[in-house]
């Protein structure tokens, strides 16, 4: 893989990441508003899986295709989101704690989706088409 690309995925995806996990939405939506809870419910699950499929990218030579990297960038935060409802039916209810773990909410599947789905559509029909280090 050529290093522009790698540089490229890189950036894209831990950018994303970065912006995510720091966008200051104190500063444009009260807290418990709409705006507020789509962001720290919604918008970071459909970002989160799109970045993570582009950081899966770097790895194409064991992911070879889009297919098994979207299966990937998919499977592992449905995983997670089955593992926080599991931990509130097993583990929670023996251990007396003051950990926030999340919780269930299937929604956020659907946004996991959309948000792998998108990626690919970006890496097969906008970047292949823009960028000639792209194969």
């Amino acid at each position: 893989m050529k290093a522009r690309k790698i540089a490229f995925l890189l950036v894209l995806s831990l950018g994303l990441l970065w912006f995510s996990e720091n966008f200051p939405v104190y500063r444009y939506f009260e807290p418990q508003s709409a705006g507020w809870t789509w962001w720290m419910s919604y918008a970071k699950d459909l970002i989160q899986p799109f970045a993570f499929y582009f950081f899966l990218c770097i790895g194409e030579k064991w992911l070879k295709t889009w297919r098994s990297r979207a299966l990937v960038a998919f499977g592992l935060p449905t995983l997670m989101e089955f593992a926080q409802d599991l931990y509130y039916r097993i583990w929670a209810g023996y251990q007396h704690t003051l950990v926030y773990f999340g919780a269930f909410d299937p929604l956020d599947l659907l946004m996991y989706a959309i948000g792998v789905a998108l990626a690919v559509l970006v890496e097969r029909q906008v970047f292949a088409k823009i960028f000639k280090f792209w194969e």
